[in-house]
């Protein structure tokens, strides 16, 4: 993983984590970002048939991912989730090439 997309993600969780995001917490920032990068970086392998697949989508599936990766009880996330896709985007954020409009 290249080390300036680590730490442009561990930045923006930093602030994320100012802002009042509790996902954002210094104990786990380093571990969200292994995650997170991984993740992003393997979408395409876990899912071969998806060619052009929407922001969104991968941003759903990165939330996905970590909440499944952080989370003793995923189901029971409920409105944390919200705060699991403002670190997924920032997590987007530094690996992915800004997206056109």
């Amino acid at each position: 993983m290249p080390e300036p997309t680590r730490a442009v993600a561990l930045a923006a969780l930093t602030e994320l984590w100012e802002q009042g995001c509790p996902i954002a917490s210094p104990d786990d920032r380093e571990r969200l970002v292994n995650i997170g990068l991984r993740r992003w970086h393997s979408f395409h392998r876990r899912h071969p048939r998806i060619r052009q697949p929407s922001h969104e989508a991968r941003i759903r599936d990165l939330v996905r991912g970590l909440i499944e990766a952080v989370e003793p009880e995923p189901g029971l996330v409920g409105r944390l989730v919200k705060d699991y896709e403002c670190v997924a985007e920032a997590i987007a954020a530094a690996a992915a090439p800004p997206r056109q409009p």
